[in-house]
C-alpha cells in the first residue's frame, strides 16, 4: 500500500473540498436544506475556492506564456536511451513524421536511420558522465547545423 505523502494530500483536496464544483454543490445543498436563511458562509466559501482556482489558472498561463505551434521540421528530438524499447519506437515515430531525432544510449548503435521522412541519428553516450554529454551536444549541433536547409 503506498504511503500517504503531502503531495497525494494535496491532489486529494484539489479534487475535492478545494474545487469550485464541488464548494458550489454545497452551496446548493445548504440552500435546499436551509430554507429560512441565505446560506451566506457557503457562498462566500465557493466563491474564495473559485476565486483562487481562477487565480491559480491565470498564473499558470502568465507563467508559461501564450500556446506555441511547434513546426516539427525545424526541431530535434533528443531520446535518451531509445537504442531499444519504447524510446526506440518513440524514435522511429516522430522520424516517420519529419523529425530530426538524435538517440543517445550507451548501446552502440551505428549511423543513422533514415525514416520515410526524417533522420534518426544515434550517438553512443554514458549520460552519467558529463564529459560524454558534452561530446556528443556538440557533435548533435555539428550534424543538426550540417543537415538544416538554408
Amino acid at each position: 500500500m503506498p504511503a500517504l505523502t503531502i503531495d497525494a494530500l494535496a491532489t486529494l483536496l484539489s479534487r475535492t473540498i478545494l474545487h469550485p464544483l464541488p464548494s458550489w454543490l454545497l452551496v446548493l445543498v445548504v440552500f435546499l436544506l436551509r430554507t429560512s436563511a441565505p446560506p451566506r458562509l457557503a457562498i462566500i466559501y465557493a466563491a474564495l475556492v473559485t476565486v483562487a482556482r481562477l487565480l491559480l489558472f491565470v498564473d499558470a498561463r502568465l507563467a508559461a506564456g501564450p500556446p506555441r505551434t511547434l513546426d516539427w521540421r525545424n526541431e530535434v528530438v533528443v531520446i535518451t536511451g531509445g537504442a531499444g524499447g519504447l524510446g526506440r519506437l518513440i524514435a522511429k515515430t516522430y522520424g516517420a513524421r519529419g523529425v530530426r531525432v538524435a538517440v543517445v544510449d550507451v548501446k552502440d548503435e551505428h549511423g543513422s536511420v533514415r525514416g520515410s521522412k526524417g533522420v534518426v541519428r544515434y550517438y553512443r553516450c554514458d549520460v552519467g558522465v558529463r564529459a560524454e554529454v558534452e561530446r556528443v551536444r556538440a557533435r548533435i549541433e555539428h550534424d543538426v547545423r550540417r543537415q538544416t536547409p538554408r
